[in-house]
């Protein structure tokens, strides 16, 4: 069970607790160690998300993006819209595209990561400066301009910079504790495991397959964990040479 993480530990305990807890309390060492193993459920049920899974501020960074896509999005359109109208005041369409062409050229900018998103409010923040004439130029819904659609679009940018920084940041002492709760839980689970098995060897009235009612999904998880890293690490020496014929 070397290979299980702590978002495994997680979701393996509370299988224990709920689907496997018959088992876990039909012998006399599963009797003793349940309070242990409860604590130790506990403990991990305790920590941050971001140690047991999932990544801290993730809907709050993903919900920025969203808005600074939208904006993004609007701004492109925007300028498309004046290219293609007809009519449109031939000084109005060159500052439309003025500004397409200066902070979001092509529709492709917005699959950027978080990071390159970052880089380039970092940019954008500076060119607004100098294109202000050019948004405010450009009228759009409840009295606003393009300007304010670039400052949305930039600010929004620096909001995710904002919190991948704290993110960063985020429960650096819980993560030290974390590795000391995963070993402390690995081996409870050890030692209950090999007075499990004592006792089933002697006492014949206990299920023989015991050991695999109790610890079923702790054992998948760590197979399966096994062999994503056996993948990962590809064949020794890396790939095997061609078989003669």
């Amino acid at each position: 069970m070397k290979y299980l993480s702590l978002a495994a530990l997680k979701v393996a305990f509370a299988d224990l607790f709920s689907e496997r807890h018959p088992a876990l309390v039909l012998s006399g060492a599963g009797k003793t160690y349940e309070p242990i193993l409860l604590a130790k459920k506990q403990q991990i049920d305790a920590l941050p998300g971001t140690l047991t899974g999932s990544k801290p501020l993730a809907e709050e960074i993903a919900e920025a993006d969203d808005m600074h896509d939208g904006f993004g999005g609007a701004i492109w359109h925007m300028a498309e819209a004046y290219a293609r109208w007809p009519k449109a005041p031939e000084h109005v369409r060159a500052a439309a595209l003025r500004v397409r062409a200066a902070i979001i050229p092509e529709l492709d900018n917005l699959q950027a990561s978080y990071v390159e998103e970052v880089h380039a409010a970092i940019e954008n923040r500076k060119k607004i400066e100098g294109l202000k004439t050019d948004l405010q130029l450009i009228p759009v819904a409840e009295g606003l301009t393009l300007l304010d659609w670039a400052e949305g679009y930039v600010g929004t940018a620096e909001q995710i910079g904002t919190l991948l920084s704290q993110r960063a940041d985020a429960d650096t002492g819980a993560r030290r504790d974390a590795g000391r709760i995963r070993t402390a839980a690995l081996a409870v689970l050890g030692r209950f495991r090999g007075a499990l098995n004592d006792e089933v060897s002697v006492n014949l009235a206990l299920p023989r397959d015991l050991e695999a009612q109790v610890f079923g999904l702790f054992d998948q998880l760590a197979q399966m964990r096994a062999d994503a890293l056996a993948n990962k690490k590809g064949p020794p020496g890396g790939s095997p040479p061609p078989q003669s014929p």
